[in-house]
């Protein structure tokens, strides 16, 4: 197998493995109201934002970096824009009507902030 071939299947494990524990943290802070489509528009769009670093790293180590690293790494960039663009299409509707709880900063806060 050719190099590059090698580095974008480590780079496509690191997504994938990596996407998993950050979906899981991602949903716990907020909820995802859309359903399974925005689900899986949100695993995608956290997949290949975890991988721009790795393929630009390992892209450009071991191919280089005009070659694969730097295009590698710009295309999971886009492809995690897009995601997250359709993901907000689906989730925007489905959140009309429903109050989202969001956390007001309070004078409480303040002081315990230590600022």
């Amino acid at each position: 197998m050719d190099k590059s071939v090698i580095v974008i299947l480590i780079i496509l494990a690191i997504c994938i493995l990596g996407s998993f524990p950050a979906t899981k943290i991602s949903k716990r802070k907020q909820k995802i109201y859309s359903g399974t489509l925005g689900q899986i528009f949100h695993h995608i769009a956290v997949g290949a934002y975890i991988g721009v670093a790795p393929a630009a790293l390992l892209g450009s180590i071991f191919v280089g970096p005009f070659k694969l690293g730097i295009p590698l790494a710009l295309t999971g960039l886009g492809l995690a824009f897009v995601m997250l663009f359709l993901y907000a299409l689906v989730e925007r509707p489905a959140r009309i009507g429903i109050d989202v709880e969001e956390h007001m900063w309070t004078q409480d806060d303040a002081r315990s902030s230590g600022m």
